[in-house]
């Protein structure tokens, strides 16, 4: 009987050391570190690092009324933390419906890891955001550390000025950002998309005007759209694109820079062949006139 109760504290006190259902990973160490590269109408360019490998949680928004995150650190990295996680939940719970079983953990596909370097975008000109990170444990899904936050105003107008050119090469088209030096800009956020001509009915007896309004409306929210910078290569071969280029069909491309409103919105036109190569400058422009700011 005294070997079997030895046995059983035993066992309770090896429960109490490792059958807790949250292990403990606590590091006060942890710092986040925030470098404000660029700060425009629509958008603004950080980079984050950390002292020592760690998840953490990045994220921007407009300021409470009546409310001090520096006060209330903890209330508010626990708030910023929940509505990620809910967000995550969400996306999952999509995926699932979908019959989409590889999802993955909220780590993974909601907190950033080592160093990095990233855009906000879809901002409103000339208002406050608080621009903030913070540790996270990845286990208990709790913040851990301290609470990174800087108070930032967007300008009221756009800073950069872009023109778009456009090159077609065989089953890839690429897109580059061009400042008035003529460099390519590799911090302007933007959006392009490509259209088998095939597919419009005509508006107003405009082909381009039709063009040019379809566009727009895949505009609309950019915030949901694949935002890209710098220079764009994209193969159109159905998988990466959605969109196959077939012998003898004419395209559209229509690239539009997204800085608070959209800008030097341009549309290219081109008859595809196999193996094909058309390079389009700004003044090839075909729509030019039409939606330039």
């Amino acid at each position: 009987m005294k070997t079997n109760l030895t046995i059983a504290i035993a066992i309770l006190t090896l429960c109490l050391v490792s059958c807790e259902p949250e292990a403990k990973w606590t590091d006060e160490e942890v710092e986040v570190t925030m470098e404000i590269r660029t700060i425009s109408a629509g958008f603004i360019e950080c980079s984050f690092s950390t002292n020592k490998d760690a998840y953490y949680l990045i994220s921007i928004e407009e300021p409470w009324e009546d409310f001090n995150p520096q006060f209330n650190s903890k209330q508010f990295m626990q708030l910023a933390l929940d509505s990620a996680y809910s967000d995550y939940l969400r996306w999952r719970n999509n995926l699932l419906r979908n019959k989409e079983f590889n999802i993955a953990p909220f780590a993974s596909h909601s907190l950033q890891y080592g160093s990095i370097n990233h855009f906000f975008t879809g901002l409103l000109p000339d208002t406050d955001y608080w621009l903030f990170a913070f540790p996270v444990n990845p286990e208990t899904m709790k913040p851990i550390g301290k609470l990174q936050l800087v108070h930032i105003l967007t300008s009221d107008t756009s800073i950069m000025n872009v023109k778009f050119d456009y090159r077609v090469k065989g089953d890839w088209d690429y897109i580059y950002p061009i400042d008035e030096q003529g460099n390519i800009v590799t911090h302007f956020p933007y959006i392009a998309t490509t259209r088998d001509s095939s597919t419009f009915s005509g508006f107003a007896g405009d082909p381009i005007l039709d063009l040019g309004y379809w566009a727009l409306t895949r505009f609309i929210s950019p915030d949901s759209a694949n935002v890209l910078y710098g220079v764009s290569a994209m193969e159109n071969d159905a998988v990466d694109s959605y969109l196959t280029f077939e012998e003898g069909h004419t395209y559209y491309t229509a690239i539009s820079g997204y800085d608070g409103s959209f800008k030097q919105f341009t549309l290219y036109k081109f008859h595809w062949t196999e193996g094909c190569e058309y390079f389009f400058t700004d003044s090839m422009n075909i729509a030019k006139g039409y939606f330039n700011d």
